[in-house]
């Protein structure tokens, strides 16, 4: 999914066909089923008021943002990304409340606030639907914990409330459209879901790709920082979509590249017969990451050397056309 169909896929919100539905589930701790919240009506059009509005200014106005594949995070900024790892049983939850009827209310009698952990929110009109998580902030759950105190009814005292509220923000972390699942806050779903286990797993596979290309003497070098989230993304990336290991550029030409290019010679060693990387320091290990990544790029036009993290591929058509472009103006 790009980002204008991203949008696309959201303008229901601006104009919906009969009326936007709202239905809010709280998930509790220590439970898995989602409890249902049953909200007074009136109270429901500011609640899809809060979340279309928001929805709006942090993904739809995002003009300078991108959407790019979760295994494929890295430090850019601007990005929103499709999660294609292994889905959390959380997530699988946007879907799976969607037209299901068998769901409790939410019981006062049962249950407490305090026990609410997450809440999905789904909007909808007659032809469309999209779910929201929303993981609460221990600020949004009032009464978890301390004393509370509000106004008595004398204009100048306090008296303590023993109630518990929910404090309903519209800030989310995740929005499941058109069966794509978005994250819009990957630093807060890092460190919830077990997302570290399913990372670690993605680099392990990382390393058994590098494994199988016999292009690192000292592996055990890597395999210690499979724990380091950081640098466990950079092993994903490698799984999933190294563009040295996709295209099989051979052994010997990587090396070659590595002592030669600026960023790299005379920082890297090899083995006794120079086939293979071997990898001592932090240093070259990040390095060979962005040699696989083929992060180490030169300009054609001015022969500049870049460290880039953002390569849009381009078609062999529309290259084909731009050159020709060039060569005319050139020309004229």
């Amino acid at each position: 999914m790009t980002k204008t169909e991203l949008n696309e896929a959201l303008q229901f919100l601006q104009n919906p066909q009969g009326d936007l539905q709202i239905i809010l589930y709280a998930l509790l701790d220590g439970e898995n089923d989602p409890k249902k919240l049953d909200i007074k009506a009136d109270d429901l059009p500011p609640i899809h008021e809060l979340f279309v509005s928001y929805i709006k200014q942090s993904i739809i106005d995002k003009d300078e943002y991108s959407v790019l594949p979760l295994s494929t995070a890295d430090e850019r900024k601007n990005c929103f990304y499709a999660y294609d790892l292994e889905l959390p049983n959380e997530f699988e939850l946007l879907s799976s409340v969607i037209g299901n009827d068998e769901i409790n209310n939410f019981n006062f009698g049962d249950n407490q606030l305090s026990q609410v952990k997450s809440l999905i929110v789904v909007l909808a009109d007659e032809d469309t639907e999209i779910s929201l998580f929303k993981k609460l902030s221990p600020v949004e759950v009032i009464g978890r914990g301390g004393l509370i105190f509000g106004k008595a009814r004398a204009s100048e005292r306090l008296e303590r409330f023993d109630d518990q509220l929910l404090r309903m923000s519209p800030r989310f972390q995740v929005i499941r459209v058109n069966e794509e699942i978005i994250i819009t806050d990957l630093a807060a779903i890092e460190r919830s879901f077990g997302f570290h286990d399913v990372i670690e797993r993605e680099a392990i596979a990382g390393l058994d790709t590098i494994r199988e290309i016999a292009l690192v003497s000292n592996l055990e070098t890597l395999e210690e920082l499979v724990s380091d989230i950081s640098f466990a993304r950079k092993l994903t990336r490698i799984a999933r979509s190294s563009p040295v290991i996709q295209h099989q550029i051979p052994n010997s030409n990587i090396i070659a590249f590595s002592k030669l290019h600026p960023a790299t010679r005379n920082r890297m060693r090899y083995n006794a017969d120079e086939t293979q990387f071997t990898l001592d320091t932090r240093v070259s290990k990040d390095l060979f990451m962005k040699i696989l990544n083929d992060d180490l790029l030169t300009s054609e036009l001015t022969k500049l050397y870049y460290d880039s993290l953002a390569k849009d591929g381009i078609s062999v058509e529309e290259e084909t056309e731009n050159t020709e472009a060039i060569e005319e103006t050139a020309s004229a």
